[in-house]
């Protein structure tokens, strides 16, 4: 499987999601976006085909997993786009809309997901000459990501979350200027009441 292949940051071991107890945030900001691995995305729709063709052309081990995808879905070629999801968000104070790119639930495609931790990408718009264009500022894959309200260097905070039946990994992400980068990284452990516990794990670069 494609997913397997990728090796975000955050996730350092096979991962189970977890739905029914609440995981304690790094963060105490208010959560602007929420995504997981099962659920459907708030305000998904269908994201634009450039959007979608940047993702394909940044990830070339994947587009013979995409054609296989769409032929048993019975999808044709220009309609790769029905196989994501997405939902404009202003990551930066720029104005012009930004998008949350994830693999859609249905038409389910294996390629972009893992053991319960499914990929997503952060793709950014500019205007250039009167012309929008965009590119992937941030990508990963987890068991969840949210946008923060909080921001640095002009960019939203993220906080990506990996599980495993008894331990949870939250990292917090700030831009630096250039890229997004780890600032944070906490483990917590499942108790009887929940999850539990602050420990510092190390922040990857």
């Amino acid at each position: 499987m494609a997913a397997d292949r990728y090796k975000p940051i955050l996730l350092m071991r096979p991962l189970l999601f977890v739905l029914s107890v609440p995981l304690t945030c790094a963060a105490s900001s208010q959560v602007l976006l929420s995504a997981d691995t099962e659920s459907k995305l708030e305000g998904g729709m269908t994201p634009p085909n450039e959007v979608v063709q940047l993702i394909l052309r940044d990830e070339p081990d994947d587009v013979a997993h995409v054609r296989e995808c769409m032929v048993e879905k019975g999808l044709r070629k220009k309609y790769a786009a029905k196989l994501f999801t997405a939902t404009s968000l202003h990551l930066n104070g720029d104005g012009i809309p930004d998008y949350f790119v994830r693999p859609s639930l249905e038409p389910y495609c294996a390629a972009f997901y893992g053991a319960h931790l499914f990929r997503y990408w952060f793709v950014v718009g500019h205007r250039n000459h009167g012309k929008i264009s965009y590119h992937i500022i941030f990508k990963s894959g987890s068991d969840e990501a949210r946008v923060l309200a909080t921001m640095t260097n002009g960019y939203h905070d993220l906080e990506l979350m990996g599980h495993t039946a008894s331990t949870a990994r939250v990292s917090s992400w700030r831009f630096n200027g250039k890229e997004y980068k780890p600032s944070r990284c906490i483990d917590q452990v499942m108790g009887e009441n929940g999850w539990t516990g602050s420990t510092p794990c190390p922040v990857d670069e």
